[in-house]
């Protein structure tokens, strides 16, 4: 990983950061709530890429990564749906 990427990188970062903290003046919460999923999600997209070195990894680490990002996403569902059903 060369300097230039990394910096990139913490610049998108920081304008996440930004957008996640203007998010937090909207009136509509869904909306708010909304642009602080996406955010987040990028952010962490942004960390596994570059930080992680997922963009240069082979195609048996990529799978590893998406395979966890999966199971996150189907634990958080599965918790969602117990607590809204009840």
């Amino acid at each position: 990983m060369n300097c230039r990427s990394a910096v990139f990188c913490w610049l998108g970062l920081l304008a996440l950061l930004a957008l996640s903290l203007l998010a937090g003046a909207l009136d509509n919460t869904a909306l708010r709530y909304s642009v602080h999923f996406i955010c987040a999600g990028a952010m962490a997209a942004l960390i596994m890429l570059v930080f992680m070195h997922l963009y240069t990894a082979d195609r048996l680490l990529r799978l590893v990564a998406v395979s966890g990002l999966l199971w996150i996403a189907l634990l958080i569902l599965l918790t969602l749906a117990d607590m809204l059903t009840r």
